[in-house]
């Protein structure tokens, strides 16, 4: 998922509007998702940042920059396909168009961006459009509750920077969500493009999943084993 060298790069985009009644605690989630990464096996692998009080434009200019690997979005859904919420001007926040939002993440996805985290309830609909060009997506059905989110996130990032796989790391924080009481029917859900297997991408690079060196074992009184009359063991 990363280029040979660099550090898999996510980006968490804070777009929820904390003068918003029932807006989730992104700060909370961005919390948990570093605790998670720091004390990961691969945290030296990671490269971790936020976009906060995000606005469409802000993510726009953004991606034009920098390009991540990951990137998770902490923010309202709208119900019945009515678009993910972005902050405006004004403090408060307004749905954007998922054809248009679909467009837009597609043309960095030859640029490396390989996963998109739709933290928002009623995203199921985006996340179809985002699975033809992107990678892996992963988004909600239905409404989800912000502890339960928060669960899940904190779940997948932990996994995914101890070099498990998307499809694995999402399995593990999805049953981890469900186990902890969140509602059956809304679990994240994962998707894939054509071509795409979750179970082949992994955020940690394989230059970075180096195995553990092994220390060469001695002969018992240091002198190497002897064989009488010139005769080799048996096989």
């Amino acid at each position: 998922m990363t280029d040979a060298g660099a550090p898999a790069r996510i980006l968490v985009v804070q777009a929820a509007s904390p003068r918003v009644a029932g807006s989730p605690d992104a700060g909370a989630e961005y919390r948990e998702i570093r605790w998670s990464v720091e004390g990961s096996q691969y945290r030296h692998a990671v490269a971790l940042d936020s976009l906060p009080a995000a606005r469409l434009a802000d993510l726009s200019d953004r991606l034009i920059k920098e390009v991540p690997a990951v990137l998770h979005f902490s923010a309202r859904g709208t119900p019945d396909g009515g678009g993910l919420r972005f902050l405006t001007s004004d403090g408060a926040d307004a749905p954007v168009r998922d054809r248009g939002l679909s467009d837009l993440l597609g043309q960095f996805v030859a640029e490396g961006l390989r996963l998109v985290v739709l933290g928002a309830c009623w995203t199921s609909e985006l996340a179809e459009l985002l699975a033809v060009a992107v990678p892996c997506v992963i988004g909600t059905a239905g409404p989800i509750g912000d502890q339960d989110c928060r669960t899940y996130s904190r779940t997948l990032y932990s996994s995914l920077a101890h070099g498990r796989s998307v499809g694995q790391s999402h399995a593990i924080a999805r049953a981890t969500a469900d186990a902890s009481g969140a509602d059956a029917d809304y679990l994240p859900d994962l998707r894939s493009s054509p071509g795409t297997i979750p179970e082949a991408e992994y955020l940690i690079g394989p230059q970075f999943r180096v195995p553990p060196a092994r220390t060469p074992v001695k002969p018992r009184g240091g002198m190497l084993p002897r064989f009488p009359f010139g005769r080799k063991p048996r096989l």
